[in-house]
């Protein structure tokens, strides 16, 4: 078996999230603007993304697996973001928009999941 090579895994991460960026820019586009004034402060102040949760080594130290640790809390927190914003939502364009963005994001993680998946099969 051929040791997992983490250039490869940044590969498929970057159109993993040009993606994720096109689909959220079509959301933007179609969305209702009182649903685009929805703010996330209140939650990023008490619970702020972060990167290297679960490692304190740059990038690029980083092996495979490290990588793909780092990458997939980062998609977790945003998932939880998402699942936040859709449970306080009260105006139904806004919890929908939301919801949206919540199966979008779960659905790319486990699209990218089952990609670093495949990694093992070459």
């Amino acid at each position: 078996m051929r040791k997992k090579e983490p250039g490869r895994f940044w590969t498929t991460w970057q159109a993993h999230e040009s993606e994720i960026e096109r689909i959220v820019n079509e959301f933007e586009r179609q969305a209702d603007t009182n649903a685009l004034e929805t703010r996330v402060y209140d939650y990023l102040s008490h619970h702020p993304i972060k990167t290297h949760r679960t490692c304190d080594e740059p990038y690029a130290k980083l092996d495979f697996n490290g990588i793909c640790r780092v990458v997939f809390d980062f998609h977790d927190q945003i998932i939880d973001l998402y699942q936040t914003m859709v449970g306080k939502a009260e105006i139904p364009e806004v919890r929908e928009l939301l919801e949206s963005l919540l199966t979008m994001e779960q659905n790319e993680s486990k699209r990218l999941a089952r990609q670093v998946g495949r990694m093992d099969d070459l």
